[in-house]
């Protein structure tokens, strides 16, 4: 097997990933690095400002988001970067990624400004239709997780087997995972047996007392960097395909339980 020729297993490892991301996916690298300049920012204004909504401080959201952007936009810079056999595809596809997820952190940082809940508020004319703006820029998405898929199938180029088995797997269970997000947008809330916004764990606010969709959500989207790394980890131990697809199956399945178990209303602990 061969390692990729976009980002090589060394040029992973270190400076070599941030020089070749910067290069090649520059959109994704200054956008995502402006979230990550945003969270200090986050931070200090939730030390100045103690208004707070359903029991956190109202900047420890906007905070959230900006660590899953940042996060978000590294990782698929880099997936694009891979994609570079479809150049249009990969252009369109980083600028719907910026622009979506811009609008997702301004509008979640107005809201908290206002001291107002960014998801789920219908409470106004005005929160309903930020929150609207929100899931017109996000639901898509989903449909793009899958036509990234088809083209990592359709590569000709040479990258590790290993390596490709864990990003298909994390962009399918990354479609999934958006799919509880739509379930929790129709149910308008995301605690299951208990209302929103009691007992939470530090920082994250999982229901303590009851079913939490977020958390299956949050275990899902997070499978973008999850099974890749695993992959690279495959490639370094020279263990064979059966690794990489043995821990994507057995992450699909965790997801489906966390899931399962918010659903029926229990606490994760």
């Amino acid at each position: 097997m061969q390692a990729s020729n976009s980002f090589s297993l060394n040029q992973a490892e270190g400076n070599g990933f941030f020089s070749k991301l910067r290069k090649n996916q520059p959109g994704s690298y200054y956008t995502g690095l402006v979230s990550l300049i945003a969270i200090p920012v986050f931070l200090l204004l939730s030390t100045l400002d103690p208004r707070t909504l359903l029991g956190l401080n109202v900047w420890i959201k906007p905070m959230k988001f900006a660590v899953s952007i940042w996060i978000f936009l590294w990782t698929m810079g880099w997936f694009l970067a891979e994609l570079k056999e479809f150049p249009s595809f990969a252009s369109r596809l980083e600028k719907y990624f910026i622009v979506s997820l811009m609008v997702e952190l301004v509008l979640i940082t107005v809201q908290a400004g206002r001291g107002v809940i960014s998801h789920f508020n219908q409470s106004t004319a005005l929160d309903g239709a930020i929150y609207s703006i929100m899931g017109l820029f996000i639901f898509p998405m989903i449909p793009v997780a899958i036509l990234m898929d088809r083209k990592f199938k359709l590569l000709s180029s040479k990258i590790d087997e290993r390596l490709l088995i864990g990003i298909r797997f994390s962009l399918w269970i990354f479609a999934v995972a958006s799919i509880f997000g739509v379930l929790m947008s129709a149910r308008l809330a995301h605690s299951v047996g208990v209302p929103d916004g009691g007992p939470g764990l530090p920082f994250v606010n999982w229901s303590k007392n009851g079913g939490d969709i977020r958390i299956a959500h949050f275990a899902g989207i997070h499978a973008l960097q999850v099974l890749p790394i695993f992959g690279f980890i495959s490639i370094k131990q020279n263990w064979g395909r059966v690794s990489i697809f043995a821990v994507s199956i057995g992450y699909a399945l965790l997801v489906a339980a966390v899931f399962i178990n918010a659903i029926l209303g229990r606490p994760l602990y």
